[in-house]
């Protein structure tokens, strides 16, 4: 089978040869610390490259060596628009947030935050970013295009940034935001779904361009902590599901692409309410986290839901485990998510710094050897 034959069973729920790999979006890609350790291994030279922070460009190479079945495409900066990096090691986004990364940190934080008062007036103040900006889809035609034509990868739209509830609070600041929703719910409702309105206007810029040759798009909102969810399901289906509706909903009637949800943490109470408005593929399956146990997920909701994601988890045994410890935490992965297909193997989340470069190539080559259908454990 072909990369793209083999993904695109598994996401119809059927068994392909072997299970499929993904490595390389924002949310299931490797940091620059853990893949420049990693080439060192490999004995591998060159820049490496980032298209985000320190989320990593992954090369050629080491996507052949390691089997990795999907490639992407993503939209880019507004024409004219550089990140500066100032004398504080911070910089501001496109929406007017502010990141820095201390020196004592291997992380970018948010640090400022542009809308102060949780009024409609300053909202209506707030300088959005522009979604037709010609810059945002410069080239990705013609790279979704060529990867399609030449039909041997899954050829996948990585997100465009955060959903509606993240950007929200990103806008405001994440203490901020989670008051106005209940002292000032209209003011929150606004900016959510102008935050909604701000995507579909972008997405259809986009999907113009790449909706006929992607095999999925991914949208990212986290909904979850490591103890459960970060809202509560109520909150959540008052107003935050209607714009994610609006946004998923528009998505899915431009292209015929499956829609990935990245959403970390606790989110079992939400997946019926995410399966009812669009999600096909759910990510990143934190094993760790309270009610995420992959073996109840794959009963419960494997007729509904591909699961993409909970193949190591990168909280304790990638980063901390020795190569077999890892390659038993894959093998167990794989018996309990991979049956009847609807599962593409990643690690959880990205590939974090200080993950040992033995453990992912162990890893990979875990899911080579025993990912194979029909599986025998």
């Amino acid at each position: 089978m072909t990369s793209r034959e083999r993904v695109l069973a598994s996401l119809r729920h059927k068994e392909p040869d072997r299970v499929p790999i993904d490595l390389g979006a924002g949310t299931t890609g490797i940091e620059v610390e853990a893949y420049d350790r990693l080439k060192a291994l490999l004995g591998l030279k060159g820049q490496t490259k980032t298209f985000v922070r320190d989320h990593v460009e992954v090369d050629d190479p080491i996507l052949q060596q390691f089997g990795i079945d999907t490639r992407y495409v993503r939209v880019g900066g507004p024409r004219g628009h550089r990140v500066r990096i100032e004398a504080d090691n911070s910089y501001l986004d496109i929406w007017g947030v502010r990141w820095q990364k201390p020196a004592s940190s291997l992380y970018w934080d948010m640090v400022a935050h542009p809308i102060a008062e949780p009024t409609l007036e300053a909202l209506a103040a707030y300088r959005w970013p522009d979604p037709h900006d010609p810059g945002r889809t410069d080239g990705i035609r013609d790279r979704a295009r060529t990867l399609s034509g030449q039909g041997e990868y899954a050829v996948v739209l990585d997100n465009t940034g955060f959903g509606a509830f993240e950007q929200g609070w990103a806008l405001r600041g994440f203490e901020n935001f989670y008051m106005d929703m209940v002292a000032e719910p209209k003011f929150a409702e606004a900016l959510i779904q102008g935050v909604a309105d701000y995507q579909v206007a972008l997405y259809e810029h986009v999907l113009e361009e790449v909706g006929p040759y992607v095999d999925v798009v991914m949208v990212a909102e986290d909904l979850g902590s490591q103890d459960g969810p970060l809202i509560s399901p109520e909150t959540y289906r008052r107003m935050v599901k209607p714009a994610q509706k609006r946004v998923w909903q528009f998505i899915k009637s431009r292209t015929d692409a499956k829609l990935f949800l990245h959403s970390c943490g606790s989110v079992r109470r939400f997946i019926p309410d995410l399966i009812e408005i669009g999600v096909d593929i759910l990510n990143p399956i934190q094993v760790a986290a309270a009610g995420m146990d992959p073996k109840e997920l794959k009963r419960e909701f494997g007729n509904d839901l591909t699961f993409w994601g909970g193949g190591c988890d990168t909280q304790r045994v990638l980063t901390f485990g020795t190569p077999d410890d890892v390659e038993r935490e894959v093998r167990r992965r794989i018996r309990e998510l991979a049956p009847g297909g609807g599962f593409v193997f990643n690690q959880i989340h990205n590939i974090q710094p200080g993950v040992p470069p033995e453990n992912v190539v162990r890893m990979f080559e875990t899911v080579l050897t025993h990912g194979v259908y029909p599986l025998r454990g």
